[in-house]
């Protein structure tokens, strides 16, 4: 494993620098990668602890200045403030109109949806995402035929636009020019181990691929997770995300959460999808947590129950 700086890894792993990561696939144009970092220029000294919310404003505001600078001789750095907040500024109760803008650019630069290969890109699933007027809901009702389709909401990009046009508002253009944005460069993070678990508040599970076959492998790069088993099997999983393996890794290595490379540890623990995205999993799992009252003469309990799981898998 190659060095890397320890860092105080609860406070980063919630930070802008992981954010900035789930946007930067490694096959995004370069385009893509000039318009995160001058999203996060402009961003920088938001409060990135809050999560989700500050996490679609930088998609939002990244999705836009690559619009308006994937062709001609204009860089994100170019665009005024004041063009930004028009753009973003719009009736509450209705769908920002940047979106057919968006969706023009990525069709032209080739990253939009492909339906002869009924894939999906990286940038049109964070597009997508930011865009969703169903929640998620839209597929399972597509499940049931006595069920109707569930009506649209507000998306989660109608509600950035206006936090954006609102702190674009006062927001000096002197300021743009002194700030600086973490440097993270697109690229996978690939984890090696003979221990993948999935942690939840009462179960620790080995990560598991379809086949059932142990998991030794998982990769993150930008928004997507995949893992590999030891059959060679490489999917998807339900409670495998990217930021939630990077939120692992970065705990387990004492290394910012942008990292990238491959890299070997003996294990990995990482939150399930049930717990808090910010949750640490050695203290949400109750096997894990350090106990307020000390066990006396049971020091070994942690090795036995990883004994006991290894037995199993």
């Amino acid at each position: 494993m190659p060095d890397t700086p320890m860092v105080n890894a609860d406070h980063s792993a919630y930070g802008l620098e992981l954010e900035m990561s789930l946007l930067l696939p490694s096959s995004a144009p370069a385009p893509w990668g000039a318009a995160v970092h001058e999203a996060a220029r402009i961003l920088v000294d938001k409060p990135w602890q809050q999560g989700s919310r500050a996490f679609v404003d930088l998609c939002t505001l990244s999705l836009l200045l690559f619009a308006r600078t994937h062709v001609g001789d204009c860089v994100p750095g170019d665009v005024p403030v004041t063009e930004l907040r028009e753009a973003l500024s719009g009736p509450a109760d209705r769908e920002p109109q940047i979106v057919d803008e968006i969706d023009r650019a990525l069709t032209e630069t080739g990253q939009g949806y492909d339906p002869a290969g009924r894939r999906s890109t990286p940038l049109w699933s964070i597009f997508n995402a930011a865009r969703d007027q169903y929640g998620g809901r839209i597929g399972a009702s597509l499940l049931a035929d006595d069920i109707e389709p569930p009506a649209p909401g507000p998306s989660p990009m109608r509600a950035a636009a206006g936090r954006l046009a609102q702190f674009l508002t006062a927001y000096p253009e002197q300021a743009r020019e002194q700030a600086t944005a973490p440097a993270v460069a697109p690229g996978p993070l690939i984890i090696e181990s003979d221990r993948i678990q999935i942690v939840t508040a009462k179960s620790l599970r080995p990560l598991r691929c379809s086949q059932d076959d142990p998991v030794r492998m998982v990769r993150v790069d930008g928004p997507e997770a995949t893992l590999e088993c030891e059959q060679g099997h490489t999917s998807g999983h339900w409670e495998l995300e990217a930021a939630r393996v990077r939120m692992a890794a970065a705990r387990a290595m004492g290394t910012h959460p942008s990292v990238q490379g491959k890299h070997q540890l003996q294990e990995l623990l990482v939150g399930s999808t049930e717990l808090p995205r910010h949750s640490d999993p050695r203290q949400a799992n109750c096997f894990l947590r350090e106990p307020e009252h000390p066990i006396v003469g049971r020091d070994d309990i942690f090795a036995r129950i990883n004994r006991l799981i290894d037995e199993r898998s």
